[in-house]
């Protein structure tokens, strides 16, 4: 370390007999430690506080004489001797060097000490795989690397925040650092994240003055004015962590109570730590990633598991509602939009909402959207619509207590799988049961046998002796079996909830739905068919929905429910022959029940015979047949005639001569006028029909 014997022997020269003590600091050691004495212990331990700025100088202490030396990097090596005497300005020199070989032993142990320790920390640091844990041991370690720092703190930006925030302290920190979130420009911290370079700043308060590193007010009241930080740091260093080209993070140091302040071999340091960290973090980050994608697979196939064992057990979809209720820890309810229930059961929807608005609402929300969130003053609410192709089944409502993460949604997708395929398997039940009772009926229609006629009314329940009308609600224009089957299943629904008072029986075949009412006299048909006018209204409104009904008469026994039906079906039929909405009654159809049996075709020639004629006669440019057409509306009367055509009587007698030789008609004959009168009627009545 040094020559003891020559230093002795240069001591003994100058007058020294007696013993001596060598005693050194580092700046990695706070006090002297001994590291020679050729006798027994001597004086006190050296203070460690006393500043001087020359390169040495000597004291006298209790007849003690100390000699004090400042060697580069803050390390200092004092002498004490047992005797009282002066040591000359050019001896001090000499021992001072003298002892520079002790010096720079020391020196050389620090730092191979922190080489030592900065590969240690890159060894440690890049073997941690848990990005939290890194953020720890990336402080930790540097802080041992830099022993002057006696406060660190990692800062890290969090790209949902938009803002940066402290991921790991230690040292003399303030208590509220981990509640200051600063903006990417704001205060001292996204300055020198936005640095990009290493820096050492060794005059903070004057820094701290200038606007760029001012701190906002809701940060600001994070800090502890006991300790006036940042007032009271004396020196800063500031490194950004770069993954790729990125910064990812920053750490800064700060010396407060420390004799040694940062220095630009600490920066070196720091700057060579931190070039490895970048790739630990990287790593850290893709294990991270992987981790949570294998724990989101883990609980994906856990929840499909779970919930697809439900279905195959048939365990209901209450069971199922419970499970994904405990599984994304949210209150969920469960509407069935085909049947208008919901599980568990409320007093009503969220919103106060009705079954139709939350159908109409969720058929306004396009198919690629897989939820919907709704605001409103008693509450948030999502709504996660439950369908098949384009057909709205259901839905799941969740109370919005926070947003839904990732594996909330893996749920509610599995979720809606198995409810969508629960209620398709619902669908599918009804459908039997339909078809049985439609088979049922179809038996009451063609049977003439009283016993098997009483056995099947018993059966669909329907009273042998009761008054009952037949009633036939159709759907047209759709070309989705689906659609048209969930609408058929819905309509189904409302009858019962709206009609419940009057039905016998009541089933759906195709686009068709069959219903069988009980009532007691023809002023309760009536009431009853304005009822159903008020559901058709409803049911109007829906774009692309053509529904309309025929009713039949009201006939007292089961023998005669063939003929209400039969009626119905006439009934029906007129309504779409003329493509009409709306609701009408057999009886209503008057003389039109004549021609309900004909086809349209036949019907469109019996018009061609009659008006083409009219409209080829050269010069009238269809006049006759507008004529003919008024003629018959005002009862045949010219003078009626004329005046609603603003014509001259002899004009007007001029057209209908015209008409005669035309048709080769007479209008005096009475089977002549039977066939221009029925003509024009049909016209009128088949307005719809083009004729060409």
């Amino acid at each position: 370390m040094y020559n003891q014997k020559f230093f002795q022997s240069f001591l003994y020269q100058k007058g020294v007999k007696g013993p001596y003590q060598i005693w050194i600091t580092t700046p990695e050691i706070p006090n002297f430690i001994l590291i020679d004495e050729n006798e027994e212990r001597i004086g006190e331990s050296p203070d460690p506080n006393l500043f001087f700025e020359e390169p040495y100088f000597q004291t006298i202490q209790n007849d003690k004489v100390y000699l004090y030396f400042k060697y580069p990097g803050n390390y200092q090596i004092v002498v004490c001797l047992n005797e009282s005497i002066e040591i000359e300005a050019d001896n001090i020199q000499m021992i001072y060097h003298l002892l520079y070989p002790c010096y720079t032993h020391f020196a050389l142990k620090a730092s191979q000490y922190k080489i030592d320790k900065i590969i240690e920390s890159i060894l440690q640091t890049t073997s941690v795989l848990d990005l939290e844990d890194l953020f720890s041991t990336i402080l930790a370690n540097t802080i041992e690397v830099i022993p002057n720092a006696d406060l660190g703190t990692l800062w890290f930006y969090d790209s949902e925040l938009n803002r940066v925030v402290c991921k790991a302290s230690v040292g003399n920190v303030i208590p509220g650092i981990r509640k200051m979130q600063f903006e990417a420009n704001e205060g001292f911290v996204g300055y020198t994240f936005k640095l990009r370079t290493p820096k050492l700043f060794t005059d903070l308060p004057k820094l701290m003055d200038q606007d760029t590193w001012r701190t906002s007010p809701e940060n600001s009241k994070h800090w502890d004015f006991n300790l006036d930080f940042p007032r009271n740091v004396k020196s800063m260093l500031t490194a950004p962590i770069m993954v790729g080209d990125q910064v990812e993070c920053v750490l800064i140091l700060c010396q407060i109570k420390t004799k040694s302040s940062l220095t630009e071999q600490d920066l070196q340091l720091l700057q060579v730590f931190t070039s490895q960290i970048g790739n630990a973090i990287r790593n850290a980050q893709l294990f991270t990633r992987l981790k949570k994608q294998n724990e989101l697979l883990i609980k994906r196939d856990d929840i499909h598991s779970t919930l697809t064992k439900l279905s195959l057990q048939n365990m209901g979809v209450n069971k199922v509602i419970r499970e994904l209720t405990r599984m994304i820890e949210l209150p969920i309810i469960f509407v069935d939009l085909i049947e208008n229930e919901s599980m568990p059961e409320t007093k009503g929807l969220p919103d106060h909402q009705s079954y139709k608005e939350l159908y109409n609402y969720l058929s306004s929300i396009e198919e690629k959207s897989c939820y919907d969130e709704v605001k409103s003053e008693l509450g948030s609410h999502y709504l996660y619509p439950i369908r098949t192709g384009n057909v709205i089944l259901g839905c799941l409502i969740i109370k919005a207590k926070r947003p839904l993460g990732q594996l909330d949604h893996i749920a509610l997708e599995q979720g809606h799988s198995i409810l969508a395929l629960e209620l398709v398997k619902k669908q599918n039940l009804v459908e039997f049961y339909y078809k049985k009772k439609r088979e049922l009926f179809n038996e009451i229609l063609q049977t003439k046998d009283p016993e098997l006629l009483q056995l099947r009314a018993r059966e669909l329940g329907i009273r042998e002796q009761s008054d009952s009308v037949a009633v036939i609600f159709q759907f047209s224009n759709f070309n989705e079996p689906q659609v048209l089957e969930a609408h058929v299943h819905r309509l189904i629904t409302q009858i019962k909830t709206e009609l419940s008072t009057y039905i016998q029986t009541v089933f759906g075949y195709n686009n068709e739905i069959t219903l069988l009412v009980r009532l007691t006299n023809s002023s309760q048909l009536v009431a009853f068919k304005k009822k159903v006018e008020r559901l058709l209204g409803d049911w109007s409104k829906n774009k692309g929905i053509l529904l309309c009904v025929g009713m039949g008469a009201l006939y007292n026994g089961i023998h005669l429910i063939e003929k209400s039906y039969n009626e119905a079906k006439n009934a029906l039929s007129y309504m779409t022959t003329r493509k009409l909405s709306g609701c009408i009654q057999y009886s209503e159809i008057g003389v039109n029940r004549l021609f309900i049996n004909q086809s349209s075709e036949e019907i469109h020639r019996f018009l061609k015979e009659v008006f083409d004629p009219l409209r080829s006669t050269q010069g009238m440019n269809n006049t006759l047949e507008q004529t003919l057409l008024t003629y018959f509306e005002c009862n045949r009367s010219a003078i009626q005639t004329a005046k609603k055509m603003h014509v001259h009587i002899n004009t007007l007698y001029q057209r209908l001569k015209k008409i005669e030789e035309t048709l080769e008609i007479s209008f005096e004959n009475p089977e002549n006028v039977l066939r221009l009168q029925l003509a024009c009627y049909l016209k009128e009545s088949f307005a719809m029909i083009e004729v060409k």
